[in-house]
């Protein structure tokens, strides 16, 4: 669980990631397909079939410029309940167990504009990992102990991640000094005063709120076949109750006509100060 690897955080909120696959296209895999389920989730599923593994990622609709006000990180803190706590039908860490049982691997991430949950397992387990994030997408059960246990780990996460890496402070200060009006310029990790405060009622509303099906895209890509991957994924998600609508409002930014500098000094650094304008 990571707040995103050093190379996608340092990208610029609107920064598109293409990857293109000529072998893939000569083949006829890598087309996707996209289909909707009755409850408004999301799908799209890309073939490739060129080694026998799956890649099951579930992208909420959800990140940290959706915060609220004052209660920053909690997109990230709840991404990280997602692992730690129980649900009505499995017990905590179960996931990870069944995961590492098919020998595949088990991630999840939170950008500004989304939080993924991703597993990599052979095909014969994508619909038990389909059933697996269908419970845990509405039956999170939360409570004070995982709370203040996962709290201290996000905590010890900013201060190791970012507080130690004048690196990642100088990122941090110009976001805040280059968005006026957006959420952008709130760390995706959340700030420490704020972080410290985080509560079981903060989280809980965060989650009924966010994870519905209606609020995720489904993506499937590897050694699956689309009808296939439908017809498993009405069977598990497809049962999952639609959600209220989440309209996402971005305020507009307004025109920039001033000049900013900031500046870092700071003893780790080997040169006089970082500075950016």
């Amino acid at each position: 669980m990571n707040v995103l690897s050093d190379e996608l955080r340092r990208m610029p909120a609107a920064t598109t990631l293409v990857i293109t696959a000529p072998a893939l296209a000569a083949s006829g895999d890598g087309k996707a397909t996209n289909f909707l389920l009755d409850n408004g989730m999301e799908m799209v599923v890309i073939p490739d079939h060129r080694a026998p593994i799956v890649t099951h990622m579930v992208c909420y609709k959800v990140g940290s410029a959706d915060d609220p006000l004052g209660k920053s990180g909690v997109a990230h803190f709840v991404e990280h309940l997602m692992f730690k706590a129980a649900t009505t039908n499995h017990a905590a860490g179960e996931l990870g167990r069944a995961v590492s049982a098919t020998g595949g691997s088990i991630n999840a991430f939170t950008f500004c504009d989304y939080t993924a949950y991703v597993e990599t397992v052979a095909p014969s387990a994508l619909e038990q990992m389909m059933r697996f994030e269908a419970d845990r997408m509405l039956n999170l059960i939360l409570n004070d102990e995982d709370i203040k246990t996962e709290r201290d780990v996000i905590l010890e996460e900013r201060r190791s991640d970012i507080d130690t890496d004048p690196q990642a402070v100088l990122e941090e200060q110009v976001a805040a000094m280059l968005w006026q009006n957006q959420p952008y310029r709130i760390p995706i990790i959340g700030w420490m005063q704020e972080m410290e405060k985080l509560n079981l009622t903060d989280a809980k509303a965060f989650y009924d709120k966010h994870y519905t099906p209606n609020n995720a895209v489904l993506v499937v890509a590897g050694d699956v076949e689309p009808e296939a991957v439908k017809a498993q994924a009405e069977k598990t998600y497809g049962k999952l109750a639609r959600g209220p609508a989440l309209p996402r409002i971005r305020p507009l930014e307004p025109e920039h006509n001033t000049t900013r500098t900031v500046t870092l000094r700071d003893p780790c650094v080997p040169v006089s100060d970082f500075s950016t304008h």
